[in-house]
């Protein structure tokens, strides 16, 4: 969906980043997110995660739009967001659950986490 304010227009994408550990996550300049997962993780369960993180404003990366004092513009970054993980986070062809490749661990302390990278699909900063 392309969220709009004024002359400002933009559509995002929500891409899987990385499947990892937190300590092996080198990070992204792009704004992001990142949820636990495990092999059993569904995609209803996956999405949810990925809006409550939104929700909860955990985004990390250099994005201006994501801060607090980012206005109207913001918001709609926010809702663009919302939109974005609605479209590009699906299962691949074959697939039960998303994560389902990952080894089951018995380590209570190692935390799974998958990472979710937003980028512009249209440039709003050129109109």
């Amino acid at each position: 969906m392309t969220q709009s304010s004024g002359r400002k227009a933009f559509k995002l994408s929500c891409s899987h980043a990385d499947t990892c550990l937190p300590d092996y996550w080198g990070g992204h300049h792009l704004a992001h997110i990142s949820v636990e997962v495990t092999p059993a993780t569904t995609m209803n369960q996956l999405r949810r995660a990925l809006h409550a993180e939104l929700d909860q404003d955990a985004v990390a990366g250099n994005e201006p739009l994501t801060r607090d004092d980012s206005g109207d513009d913001g918001d709609l970054w926010y809702k663009a967001a919302h939109s974005a993980i609605e479209r590009d986070v699906k299962l691949k062809r074959g697939e039960r659950v998303p994560f389902g490749h990952l080894p089951k661990s018995e380590d209570e302390d190692s935390q799974v986490r998958a990472y979710f990278v937003f980028d512009f699909l249209s440039d709003y900063r050129k109109e």
